[in-house]
């Protein structure tokens, strides 16, 4: 049974990809008084605008292929983005049940109050059937949780339709998180993802500037692995909510997590093993050009720069700051960071 005051509390996990955000969901998880959606919808990036003039049959169609498609994955057939990541098994849970629950809950609404859909009723209808078929919502939920990169660049929206809701923005050392990423798009070089990252963690500052501290909780990822439990009490009065061992369990649709890493070794639960990984991974003209693109936001956020106090290295980073505006002008369009 979903209470009546569940859809309108989320909880919308925000940061850079590859920071954390995985890790974050994957703690909410096993909550008994959260439900944490298993993918990344990427609602706000891929939905939104493609949804933009349809009517409501139109944009359940959207939401069968862009919202919902997670539940035709498993492992025999995993899609080629999934293929590495062995807990993408989503068989035990029906995809056209989740798809019938999803038109249910939105008819249920627009039955109550035929003047109240707008498009986020469509995510959080997508969320609540996932937690309906899967038993996952009960008497005791409270918020549920949708995590995708970025999610940061629409506050506005998000407090603009759910005025309860809650974000939390984990941001992590740019240099790890370039280590970790790059991974993924090896085309991205370090002054690309330095000006990334900078627009990303000066989003979430200013929403919490704007939306205030109590509905947008900026965290670091070190102190979540360095520190989980003063960090998952944090959360806990943050969001509000009891405190659960559960917490340091994390889990992807009530199964063991096995981790996002993009390295060989995966993790399985809170770990300090990634931080500084960067000091045998990056080259000193790498982390240097990261440090001086983001000097003043590194000490904000208290990591301490070290390459870009070389000699050598900071010059040759400067330098190719310099030139990147050039050089971006001669080089294929980045691709769209996810």
């Amino acid at each position: 049974m979903i209470s009546p005051e569940l859809p309108d509390h989320p909880i919308f996990i925000c940061g850079h990809p590859k920071a954390g955000t995985s890790l974050l969901r994957a703690v909410f998880d096993s909550h008994p008084q959260l439900i944490a959606y298993p993918e990344e919808s990427m609602f706000f990036r891929r939905f939104l605008p493609r949804a933009q003039g349809l009517d409501l049959d139109g944009q359940l169609e959207l939401a069968d292929q862009l919202l919902i498609h997670i539940f035709t994955w498993n492992r025999q057939n995993p899609p080629a983005s999934q293929a590495g990541f062995p807990d993408r098994d989503y068989s035990a849970i029906s995809y056209q049940a989740v798809r019938q629950a999803m038109r249910d809950w939105l008819a249920t609404r627009l039955t109550a109050d035929p003047g109240v859909l707008n498009a986020g009723d469509i995510l959080c209808a997508a969320v609540l059937a996932y937690g309906q078929v899967s038993s996952q919502i009960t008497d005791q939920t409270r918020y549920w949780i949708e995590k995708s990169p970025y999610n940061e660049y629409y506050a506005g929206q998000i407090f603009a339709w759910w005025p309860e809701a809650r974000c939390i923005h984990i941001v992590r050392d740019p240099r790890d998180n370039y280590v970790s990423y790059r991974r993924k798009h090896s085309s991205w070089g370090a002054e690309f993802f330095a000006a990334n990252w900078q627009r990303s963690t000066q989003a979430g500052m200013r929403n919490q500037e704007n939306f205030g501290a109590w509905r947008y909780l900026l965290l670091r990822y070190e102190d979540l692995a360095q520190a989980p439990e003063k960090t998952l009490h944090q959360m806990v009065e943050f969001l509000q909510i009891e405190w659960s061992p559960s917490l340091a369990d994390p889990t992807r649709a009530g199964e063991q997590w096995q981790g996002n890493s993009m390295f060989a070794n995966q993790f399985q639960s809170i770990s300090a093993a990634p931080v500084g990984r960067w000091k045998e991974s990056l080259s000193p003209q790498e982390a240097a050009v990261i440090e001086i693109k983001n000097r003043f936001l590194m000490e904000a956020w208290q990591y301490p720069t070290q390459a870009s106090q070389q000699f050598i290295p900071a010059l040759a980073a400067r330098l190719r700051l310099l030139a990147w505006p050039l050089r971006r002008k001669f080089i294929p369009r980045q691709p769209a960071a996810e």
